[in-house]
């Protein structure tokens, strides 16, 4: 039985989607302040260009969508007109949130790349990312010819298939880096932990996007007479801005574990275990095993990059 729609599983829904996203707006704005004293002056070119690319995307679709919002809630006041025709803003919004999805799936893959040293993988995975990118393109170009709300529910499927493709696209990069990162242990201790934080962050990162596109399609599927799975739509661009900018303010901390992780080495020499001083580059964790008769050096891990 399908929920019928009312003015608070609408406009009220769309409502505290803006509050939701201001919020999450504002601490990516604290995320990037600290990026901004941390590593901008540190990191290369590309990588500052794709965080201010990000961040403007960013603060573009808020502006969009509080402007949608106004229009509906208080424009409307004097032209109720308004509640049922699609303001243009709303579904303009839907572009920049494809462009930061885009940027930020792009960057993990660029990480899928620089851990695992497989071309093949971080294309493969890049390649989903730019279906899913193509296909909310689409979604969102005939969103923008819409006249009126009710005719939004012809696009389902394309709403249902964007939603699941960044979904899947999200779970993948964040399964592909924990398996990464998972072969990269040593059997050491200090590097298995360090190994395991990484993996729960990485995790940690890529749940949010995940969870709220999976909710989003179910929502769209269930309930699409009402807003709600315009709800989470929304929250994507916020939640994909902050896991890029928390991913690149987590590098001195993780590297500071990474110090402390390798701090030494251990050599096995006829059974007997001795320690000898780190040579920690900047780039990678290095741990190697000696024997007698054999020498180990696919130990090497480069964990940097997963930061």
């Amino acid at each position: 039985m399908a929920v019928p729609s009312t003015l608070d599983n609408t406009y009220g829904l769309l409502y505290i989607a803006v509050v939701v996203s201001a919020a999450l707006y504002g601490a990516g704005i604290l995320q990037f302040w600290m990026y901004v004293r941390k590593y901008h002056s540190k990191d290369p070119l590309l990588l500052k260009s794709l965080v201010f690319a990000v961040l403007i995307c960013d603060t573009v679709q808020q502006a969009l969508l509080c402007h949608s919002v106004y229009k509906y809630l208080v424009t409307s006041i004097g032209d109720p007109g308004i509640l049922i025709i699609v303001e243009q803003t709303l579904m303009i919004e839907l572009f920049f949130s494809c462009a930061i999805a885009t940027l930020v799936q792009q960057f993990y893959c660029w990480r899928i790349y620089k851990i695992g040293k497989s071309a093949v993988l971080a294309i493969a995975v890049s390649l989903v990312s730019w279906t899913s990118c193509v296909t909310l393109t689409v979604y969102s170009v005939k969103a923008v010819q819409l006249k009126l709300l009710s005719d939004v529910i012809t696009l389902k499927k394309l709403s249902i298939a964007a939603n699941t493709l960044s979904a899947v696209t999200d779970v993948t990069i964040s399964v592909v880096l924990v398996i990464i990162l998972h072969a990269a242990k040593t059997g050491f201790k200090r590097t298995t932990d360090l190994v395991n934080r990484l993996m729960i962050f990485t995790f940690n990162t890529g749940l949010p996007t995940s969870v709220c596109a999976l909710v989003a399609t179910v929502c769209v599927a269930a309930f699409p007479n009402t807003f709600l799975y315009i709800f989470f739509f929304l929250l994507l661009g916020r939640f994909y801005t902050n896991s890029i900018l928390v991913t690149l303010n987590s590098r001195e901390y993780i590297r500071h574990a990474s110090d402390v992780a390798s701090q030494e080495h251990y050599s096995l020499d006829s059974g007997r275990v001795r320690a000898q001083p780190s040579t920690l580059s900047r780039d990678a964790i290095a741990i190697r095993i000696d024997t007698n008769t054999m020498h180990d050096n696919n130990s090497s891990q480069d964990l940097k990059s997963s930061h």
